[in-house]
Order: C-alpha cells, then sequence, then structure tokens
C-alpha cells in the first residue's frame, strides 16, 4: 500500500513538471531503409479515415511521457481520496505565505468573469501544454495573439495565492483549470465537463466557444 508521505512527496512531480518531446511520433516514423517485399500479391484494405482531431490531439501528444503519466496518476489518487486531496490544498496554501486572500479571490473572480476564455497554467506543465494545443487549434491562423486568456501560476509573482484561492474554490489546485464563459471545463482530461480534450472529441467545444463570441 502507498503511504500517505510518499503521495505527499510525490507532489512535486505535480507541482513542476517539465515538459520532454513525446517519443509517439518517433515510433512510428518510416524507417529510411528499403524492405525487400515478396511477389506474391496480398489482399489489400483500407484503413478506416482518422478523425483530423484526433490526429492532432495524439501526435506529439507531451501527456504521454513518463513522467506525465506518472503525475496524473497520483493527481487521479488524489482527487478520489478526500483526506489525501485536503493534505494537498493545505500544502498548497501553505507553499502561498501570508497573502491577501479577500483580494486574491477577487483577482480570481475578476479574470473568471472578464474572459470568455480562462485557463490557469503551469508553463511546462504537459497537461497545460496540451490543453493550449487544442484550444490554439481553434484560433485565427492569421492571428499571433491568443484569443483566450492564460495565467501562467508559475510566473506570476501571485500566483501560488492564485492557486490556494483556486483550492478553496473548486477544491481542487491541479492545472490547467479552464472556464469557458465563466463556468468551470475542468483541466485537460478531468473536471465537470470533463475537460478540454473530451469537449473537443464529444464535438461540444466548438459550440462552447462560440456562445461566448470567440469563433
Amino acid at each position: 500500500m502507498i503511504s500517505t508521505s510518499f503521495l505527499l512527496a510525490a507532489l512535486s512531480l505535480v507541482f513542476s513538471l517539465s515538459h520532454e518531446p513525446s517519443s509517439q511520433a518517433r515510433a512510428f516514423a518510416p524507417n529510411s531503409r528499403t524492405i525487400p517485399t515478396r511477389s506474391t500479391s496480398l489482399p489489400s484494405f483500407s484503413p478506416s479515415p482518422t478523425p483530423r482531431h484526433s490526429l492532432r490531439l495524439h501526435v506529439n501528444d507531451p501527456t504521454k511521457s513518463p513522467i506525465a503519466s506518472l503525475a496524473d496518476k497520483i493527481q487521479t489518487i488524489l482527487a478520489k481520496t478526500s483526506p489525501l486531496n485536503a493534505a494537498k490544498l493545505s500544502l498548497v496554501k501553505s507553499l502561498a505565505g501570508d497573502y491577501d486572500a479577500a483580494a486574491t479571490r477577487q483577482k480570481l473572480d475578476g479574470l473568471i468573469s472578464e474572459n470568455p476564455v480562462l485557463m490557469l497554467s503551469f508553463t511546462t506543465c504537459p497537461f497545460c501544454i496540451k490543453a493550449k494545443s487544442v484550444l490554439d487549434a481553434k484560433g485565427s491562423k492569421d492571428s499571433d495573439s491568443r484569443y483566450y486568456k492564460v495565467v501562467e501560476l508559475d510566473v506570476e509573482g501571485d500566483g501560488k495565492a492564485i492557486r490556494a484561492e483556486m483550492g478553496e474554490m473548486l477544491g481542487r489546485t491541479s492545472v490547467p483549470a479552464i472556464w469557458i464563459g465563466g463556468e468551470f471545463v475542468g483541466g485537460c482530461n478531468d473536471g465537470p465537463l470533463g475537460g478540454i480534450v473530451k469537449l473537443e472529441e464529444s464535438g461540444k467545444l466548438d459550440g462552447m466557444l462560440k456562445n461566448v463570441g470567440v469563433l
């Protein structure tokens, strides 16, 4: 049985994940050597076409790295086990140190209400990188600016305080944390609406983005 102390120590993986280039694309890249073939003809078949959004989500997927997979498993355990989740919330609160809770909560509420799409993120988190790629694919190819607001909690001076208040608000501190039209939809692949990837795969994301006027 995994001890509580081990899980809490492993939280460092969740707090500061390094983005590792995925080996998924390399694993399926064609080999440069020519493979001899027999002259015997074999039955041919046409594989079912893969939806373009599925290809976009799974090629070079940063969430498939070993570190990201381990962190995701730890996060799942913490989310489902209330005493451990409470310990994580307490840890995030202590890491934030002394801060003005009311002012920070007001800032977080303002970010949610003022931005049609808001993401709280870490710059190197694989799940944040993947969530951004899903949203970026919906933007205009002629614009270098994002149509959604990103707050990088590991860069902002009050990022730890914002994360602590997010924990108070949602009962969870994992990133990415995404709101659309003021509604919390979850993270990359979890949350009340299943997360941004599930919304994209189900075809619901476009409608939600159109409803808030960004598509």
